[in-house]
């Protein structure tokens, strides 16, 4: 991208990663974490702005795999979830989340019969990925080839019908970018 993606302005004067975590905070969940690199000092302190908890571990992860693990691991130590709890994950460079996508999600999260969750939108898997509890500790059992799409085929799933393309939206190139950022052509 040629600069930090995150920090690049999107909407009403802010930037992706405030887009982001505003969605996350006008939804329904309980606790909103980021798992930062540890050289991204900038990204950390414009995430602490959002009243988020911030892990950073202390070397930089090898892959989303062990970014998420990192979150999972401060997750157990801090909030002690319960078998009925759940987590939702979602790259940070998704600003088209919303929060009634999210809650779209939660709404269908049944303790009694946990599976994954993810949104379909168009006929294709989206984001955020709903993972009850239980089920999370299966991220550090997967090989380290695998990556946390790999749950999808392990593990009871569904897909939650959705007309939000916000789910399949990331922001990964310049094209990406300027093709999607509101008020572009």
């Amino acid at each position: 991208m040629g600069e930090p993606k995150l920090m690049m302005p999107w909407q009403g004067g802010g930037r992706i990663i405030d887009a982001v975590l505003a969605a996350w905070h006008a939804s329904q969940v309980d606790e909103v974490i980021v798992t930062v690199h540890p050289d991204d000092r900038e990204l950390q302190q414009v995430c602490l702005q959002h009243e988020v908890s911030v892990v950073v571990p202390d070397e930089p992860p090898e892959d989303m795999k062990r970014s998420v693990l990192f979150g999972l691991n401060f997750v157990a130590r801090c909030f002690q979830p319960q078998p009925v709890d759940a987590l939702l994950l979602a790259p940070a460079d998704m600003p088209s989340i919303t929060s009634t996508l999210i809650d779209q999600l939660l709404a269908q999260h049944n303790p009694a019969q946990p599976r994954l969750l993810a949104p379909e939108v168009e006929g294709r898997r989206g984001h955020p990925l709903l993972v009850p509890w239980p089920a999370s500790a299966e991220i550090s059992r997967l090989d380290s080839e695998q990556g946390i799409n790999a749950l999808w085929d392990l593990l009871p799933s569904a897909l939650v019908s959705s007309d939000q393309s916000g789910a399949l939206l990331d922001i990964d190139t310049p094209e990406d970018y300027d093709q999607h950022r509101p008020g572009s052509g």
